[in-house]
């Protein structure tokens, strides 16, 4: 199989020029807009990503967002083109694309459950169980927490949104609680104009191109997996509103609603090997709705609902066969004040109320094994029962910004504030989950038991109850409040630009408090803006979850009985809470960056190297009694390379069209222990390595360490004929990461130890595209028709890490094709 060919990008370089056979004339030919009527047949300026490299943020537009090929509309889709970004390499798969998910990322190597999520000024950051980041579609946990959570506390559908502010490096101190990078979302306000904007999407199988190991085709084929692994026969929707509406003269109404469902056909085998086929159902729901009023010029307040929920459901097990439906929902309410004082400072107050949950909602929770079906009917059923997860909390944000002002030959631009927000969460078991064991009285085989009751079958009243297993119902909660305190001088002097900036920030749970110095400088070399130096020096603190309260208390809710034939309780067994008590420190990374940034004539350049330094990052162990603890064991060393290259505001004109590109190139080396799906419940151990025994701290990060990534996207627009096409070429090396050869090493004491090796992955180009056409239909209306192809040439390579022939081999996604219809009224 060949993984590289020039052919997109050949493809994507000539999508800079357009067809000679267009007519200069065509450059005039747009229609003119009444002045009475919107005007809606010209298409909207081309954009391209801003980045500010003094304070690290890259900021996509609503335009942008709208003409970048972004898939199913995820953050993560989005932020592809950052090359600070990067993705799991089993995030997606061509076996189960079936699936909503939306894929978690990364910043330069940190954990991805140490990001800052943010809407509206407001941290709507989940802190449940974020390192859970794999789906839950079979076996819930009886004695653990529920699996499939996120950081994402909204499954955002950036549709929906104005503007995503993307920070990686030199972050302001107004910015806290992460330890890997920000994303601050601005949902959509009302900006003056009335529409109501409709549009239908769909994908289906018949669009893709599957690869698969040939060893596994005729399970795929028959969708053979109930815990969503093949996905071969689905179709996915997407219905999409959003409106505007202006109420009088000062006061605007806006209002997105969406919805994106899959729907997937899995099968499983029972007990007695009889075929089942079943439809999962997949969705995420999108609510935001804002209304703006300005009460005159300098006071302008807003208040918001959002609401974002996936659900889908899932099989206890081929045994214990009741459905379940597992969500990840969120609700918030929000509200905001912006002042303007008469000295020309700003004061800006966020305020917000919500509330996040993973929830289980099983079909039962009694689950039963009867020894009398045996060769009759299946012996087990039932569910796992019902478990809910939950955090809510009450933000408030005050902000002032002072006007200007100067000291001697310098100026300065102060800001001062402050983030307080009560969390309450907590996990429950609401009514327990209860397993019941009946064997014969007297055991007939597989015929099951020899009739006891004189009704000439086998049946329930041949059996005693045997075992009896209740997990108890309970919950444990977590509340506390969180407090902090920032200052940022923005200071000019001369051709030099310092950012000074401190933040404080106490959690009341772990009894922290913590500073972080945010310093950063930039030099105008020739006093122009054309060359610009910028060196900084960051402390980021990082998050704590309810995961690590939890522990493993839960198994103290368990009790194990067994009964005699007579039913006499022969042995009970309960199980002890294994956890320690956790004293721990607030993980933090250290970053030290330089930056180079260029304009020369119409390009924009722009050179930046990340060391990052993460330490105290937590993880479990268990010690030598078998009690478990959390500690501040974990470390990651990260060392990135950024550049990014485009010509915005000065597009390529071309026989009547408009293309601008950018480029950027991402390089990466990371040595961390704490990427995995399991992320800090993870125990590693010394391995054998490259000579030496070392720390599984100190093996190349196997996950989210994409060493190089390039990407190239062009847009470009023939506003006579209202079309946009857009592209995003993608190379991502595979890299070299360390896995366990199967061998072992024995040191002079005796103790054994895994050995690992080196282990090269190939490398993979894909092109996206993407063409949108806004035809005008009446006077003040306008269609939308799009069609986009992620990975247009259908290259694809191995994401198996495993050393075994017998263990398959899994691909990245092939090529899919997604449908897009609407009207704007």
């Amino acid at each position: 199989m060949r993984y590289i060919h020039l052919t997109p990008l050949i493809t994507v370089l000539a999508g800079l020029y357009m067809p000679p056979t267009l007519a200069d004339a065509l450059r005039d030919s747009g229609e003119a807009c009444d002045n009475e009527e919107p005007c809606i047949t010209s298409l909207p300026q081309i954009t391209v990503t801003g980045y500010d490299i003094a304070t690290g943020v890259q900021v996509i537009d609503q335009t942008l967002i709208e003409q970048l090929p972004t898939g199913e509309g995820n953050l993560a889709d989005l932020l592809r083109i950052n090359p600070a970004v990067d993705f799991s390499r089993n995030g997606r798969g061509s076996a189960n694309s079936g699936i909503m998910r939306p894929e978690e990322f990364s910043f330069h190597g940190q954990p991805y459950y140490q990001n800052l999520f943010m809407i509206d000024g407001i941290d709507t950051t989940s802190d449940i169980n974020p390192g859970s980041g794999g789906d839950l579609f079979s076996s819930p946990s009886l004695t653990g927490v529920i699996g499939g959570s996120s950081p994402q506390g909204y499954y955002l559908d950036v549709d929906l949104l104005e503007q995503v502010e993307v920070y990686d490096s030199n972050v302001p101190a107004s910015f806290g609680g992460f330890a890997g990078g920000v994303v601050s979302a601005k949902v959509k306000h009302y900006d003056g104009n009335d529409f109501v904007n409709l549009r239908y999407g769909i994908q289906r199988d018949e669009w893709e191109s599957f690869h698969i190991d040939a060893r596994d085709e005729e399970e795929f084929d028959t969708a053979d997996s109930y815990s969503a692994e093949y996905t071969p026969i689905y179709r996915k929707d997407n219905y999409t509103l959003s409106a505007q509406q202006g109420i009088g003269e000062d006061t605007g109404l806006t209002l997105g609603v969406s919805r994106r469902s899959s729907n997937f056909l899995q099968s499983y085998s029972d007990g007695l090997d009889m075929l089942h086929r079943v439809y999962y159902d997949d969705r995420i729901d999108n609510l935001h709705a804002k209304l703006d009023h300005r009460w005159h010029e300098r006071l302008h307040t807003s208040f918001s609902l959002r609401h974002s929920d996936r659900s889908h459901d899932g099989l206890t097990s081929t045994r214990y066969d009741d459905m379940f439906t597992k969500s990840h929902s969120s609700w918030g309410l929000g509200g905001n004040l912006e002042y303007t004082l008469d000295s020309g400072a700003r004061f800006n107050l966020d305020m917000a109320l919500d509330r996040m949950s993973d929830e289980l909602d099983s079909g039962s929770n009694l689950f039963t094994r009867h020894e009398s079906l045996e060769g009759i009917l299946p012996t087990q059923s039932g569910g796992y029962g019902d478990t809910n997860q939950q955090q809510t909390a009450f933000s408030l944000s005050p902000e002032l910004e002072l006007a200007p002002m100067a000291w001697g030959n310098s100026r300065h631009n102060l800001i001062i504030g402050g983030d307080l927000k009560y969390t309450e969460s907590f996990y429950e078991r609401p009514e327990g989950a209860f397993f019941r064991e009946y064997n014969c009285v007297v055991d007939n085989g597989s015929n099951g038991c020899i009739d006891q009751n004189g009704s000439g079958d086998s049946d329930f009243g041949d059996e005693y109850l045997a075992r009896a297993f209740d997990y108890g119902a309970g919950k444990v909660s977590l509340d506390f409040t969180t407090a902090a305190l920032y200052l940022d001088d923005r200071i000019e002097r001369g051709n030099w630009q310092f950012r000074l900036g401190l933040r404080a920030d106490y959690n009341s749970w772990l009894e922290n408090l913590d500073v972080a110095p945010r310093l950063s400088a930039t030099w105008d070399t020739f006093g122009d803006g054309s060359t610009r130096l910028t060196a900084g020096a960051n402390r980021y603190y990082g998050r704590s979850f309810l995961r690590y309260a939890i522990n493993d208390v839960i198994r103290s809710w368990n009790t194990l009985t067994y009964y005699d034939t007579n039913g006499n309780i022969t042995k009970t067994t309960t199980y002890a809470d294994l956890s320690r008590s956790n004293n721990l420190a607030t993980p933090y990374s250290d970053e030290l960056m330089l930056g180079w940034a260029q304009q020369l004539g119409p390009f924009n350049s722009s050179l930046k190297l990340v060391r990052r330094a993460s330490r105290d990052s937590i993880r479990r162990n268990e010690d030598d009694d078998g009690n478990y603890y959390y500690d501040n064991s974990g470390s990651n060393d990260t060392d990135s390379i950024t550049w990014t290259l485009d010509h915005a505001g000065h597009p390529l004109k071309l026989a009547g069209t408009e293309t601008v590109a950018s480029l950027s190139v991402g390089w990466k080396q990371t040595e961390s222990d704490l990427q995995s799906d399991d992320a800090y419940d993870q125990e590693p151990n010394p391995v054998y390595y490259k000579g030496r025994v070392i720390d599984g701290s100190e093996l190349p990060a196997w996950d989210y360490n994409i060493p190089l990534n390039i990407g190239l996207s062009t847009i470009t627009q023939v506003p006579a004929w209202n079309l946009t096409w857009s592209n995003f070429v993608s190379l991502r090396s595979g890299g070299t990461i360390a896995r366990d050869n199967g061998d072992n090493y024995t040191d002079s004491d005796g103790s054994r130890y895994d050995i690992y090796e080196d282990y090269t992955l190939a490398d993979l180009v894909t092109l996206d595209t993407k063409v949108q056409w806004k035809p005008r239909l009446w006077s003040s209306n306008q269609g939308y028709l799009m069609v986009e192809v992620s990975n247009l040439f259908d290259q694809v390579v191995s994401t198996k890490i495993s050393r075994y022939d017998s263990i398959s081999d899994t691909y990245t996604p092939g090529r899919k094709v997604w449908l897009e219809v609407g009207m704007r009224f």
